[in-house]
Order: structure tokens, then sequence, then C-alpha cells
């Protein structure tokens, strides 16, 4: 299945614009600037199994982590915690990635796809 825009995803930032992509595989939120210029993301995925996320700043380069969900967590609140977690196999989850995002802005598709080949853990 293909990704799709999450239509009216909340914001948090006047400086940056936050998008939601997803299907039953991957999360993809991403921020741009009011140009529509990507400049940061996070992109959860096996969602129904171990999920883990790649998150890429400028300000805060690479982070790979898993993502310990509330759903099972009585008296906890919603939001997912990151927790340090696993390898990140960008072959893999870039060809994924590359297959699941055709539909998706061409723009925001390349500067995903070009931070999952530049992943190294050390940046």
């Amino acid at each position: 299945m293909l990704l799709s825009e999450v239509p009216n995803a909340m914001q948090y930032e006047a400086a940056r614009r936050r998008r939601w992509f997803q299907n039953e595989f991957f999360d993809l939120y991403v921020w741009e600037t009011s140009d529509g210029i990507p400049v940061a993301f996070q992109l959860c995925y096996a969602k129904a199994d171990e999920q883990r996320a790649l998150r890429w700043s400028a300000e805060d380069g690479y982070r790979h982590e898993g993502v310990d969900s509330p759903e099972d967590k009585p008296g906890r609140s919603i939001s997912a915690i990151f927790v340090a977690d696993g390898v990140f196999d960008p072959d893999g989850i870039g060809a994924r990635f590359a297959s699941d995002a055709i539909e998706i802005p061409e723009v925001i598709r390349n500067f995903v796809q070009s931070k999952i080949s530049g992943y190294a853990p050390d940046r």
C-alpha cells in the first residue's frame, strides 16, 4: 500500500509546517519551511511489529530508536516514547520506502530517501 497524506495534521510550531504520511508499515512526519522546503523528518516503520523510528534534523543529525507505544500500558499518557534500540537497515528500509512513497511529493520523497541512504550511526 502506498503512503498517503493525512489531511490537517496537528501543527505545533508556527515557524515550520508538519506534514504526515502513512500506510500500514510507515508513518512519515516531515517538517518544512513556509516555502515548502523539508528540513527534518521522522520515519516510523514496522508499525505492526517492533516499531522503530529514524529521525533526522540539521540541528540533531540522525537518531535511530525504538518506539515504546502507550497502547498496552494503562495509566500512561498517549504519547509514544523513543528508546535507544536496534540497528537500522538503510538498504531494506530505503527500498521499501522508495516503493511505498512513489505518490508523495517528489521533494519530500527525495529528501527522505537521501537521508536514509546517507545514514551512518555516528552522524
